[in-house]
């Protein structure tokens, strides 16, 4: 009988999304002489993540789509925690719906359960608030991505902070890689805005392109780089459609060579409505890319790259801003890295996996 530790990660969907890759980094990373691991998810599951699972050996449990199929869904939860006789169920979510998942996680005789926030809101807050009371008592461990994500979710109980870690090394600024994407998307001559994130209400690529149109009447050299897709992929797509700088925005796709894109890039937008510990930040500023930030973003994540602006302003005030900090040579990007190297190491992959390593080892014998 094996004595390694068994631990079910729970997440409601496995897009690509940040939450996803915080699973995944951990689940590569977890000693696996010592720990059993399992993802537990309901779909859509992206066909990348349920292959870099099956590349790396991590075991990938697929559920019937919570939104589609919600009895299904937790029915088929219940069973599968039940069988497996987890030692620690770790579910990941930004709300208190997490409370549901803790609950048949609870009837399946699972003992450790720990509630981790990877948000500072979430879409439906009536729910969110029915459920917080009831949902502070049913997890025995709180985690959180940062401070703000902590503090939204838990109020004044306790939690322990374990920032989104990742490779930290291979988010260095790459020349050649500039050169190449340039190349590739015939924008060599351009100034280039660059976003990577779900598209979603969260994001607010629409407001995004209301900046970038502004940034276009001034600067007819622009180009507007999207990286990523969602649920709301079409409606931004309609928005483009539309807008008179249609042939100055560039819709990317989803790509894993997402340290080529930030290369290629000259600034860095993210006019999130609201976020936890956004890692896309982390990863633009560890290539030395100028930031301009919604202030709904925790501050956590500034290693003095970030110029933070309101959502409330007009898009016209964040243009300026753009065209403003969009001026940094290829020889201070390169000099970023060992200018802050103290911050950058903090997020290392094998600084957070050590923690959260400690943090189960103490739940598990205590």
């Amino acid at each position: 009988m094996s004595n390694k530790i068994k631990i079910a990660m729970v997440t409601n969907h496995f897009g690509i999304t940040g939450i996803s890759t915080v699973i995944l980094n951990y689940c590569k990373e977890l000693d696996r002489h010592k720990y059993d691991l399992t993802v537990i998810a309901g779909k859509p599951i992206a066909e990348e993540n349920r292959k870099e699972c099956a590349e790396n050996g991590i075991c990938l449990i697929e559920l019937p789509s919570r939104h589609q199929e919600s009895v299904k869904h937790y029915v088929s939860l219940w069973k599968v925690l039940k069988q497996n006789h987890y030692d620690i169920v770790h579910v990941h979510g930004s709300s208190s719906m997490m409370a549901v998942e803790l609950t048949i996680a609870k009837m399946a005789g699972v003992k450790i359960r720990i509630a981790h926030s990877h948000n500072t809101m979430c879409p439906n807050m009536k729910i969110h608030r029915i459920l917080n009371p009831y949902f502070c008592k049913i997890y025995t461990q709180a985690l959180a991505c940062g401070k703000m994500a902590g503090d939204w979710l838990f109020g004044e109980n306790e939690f322990e902070i374990i920032p989104n870690g990742f490779h930290t090394e291979l988010f260095e600024f790459d020349e050649e890689e500039r050169k190449r994407v340039k190349k590739e998307l015939d924008i060599e001559d351009k100034l280039v805005i660059g976003h990577i994130g779900r598209f979603n209400e969260q994001k607010n690529q629409e407001y995004l392109i209301k900046t970038f149109e502004q940034v276009a009447k001034v600067c007819g050299d622009a180009v507007l780089l999207l990286v990523g897709t969602g649920p709301n992929f079409n409606r931004v797509k309609g928005i483009i459609d539309n807008s008179l700088y249609k042939n100055q925005i560039i819709l990317y796709g989803v790509t894993k060579e997402t340290r080529a894109m930030y290369s290629a890039m000259d600034v860095f937008v993210l006019p999130s409505r609201y976020e936890g510990l956004p890692v896309v930040l982390l990863e633009a500023q560890m290539t030395g890319l100028p930031c301009i930030v919604s202030d709904k973003v925790t501050r956590e994540v500034d290693f003095g790259e970030i110029q933070w602006l309101s959502i409330e302003d007009a898009p016209t005030n964040w243009a300026k801003s753009i065209l403003q900090t969009a001026v940094k040579s290829n020889v201070q990007r390169r000099n970023y890295r060992s200018k802050h190297i103290t911050r950058i190491q903090s997020y290392d992959i094998n600084q957070t996996v050590n923690q959260l390593d400690r943090i189960y080892e103490r739940l598990v014998h205590q």
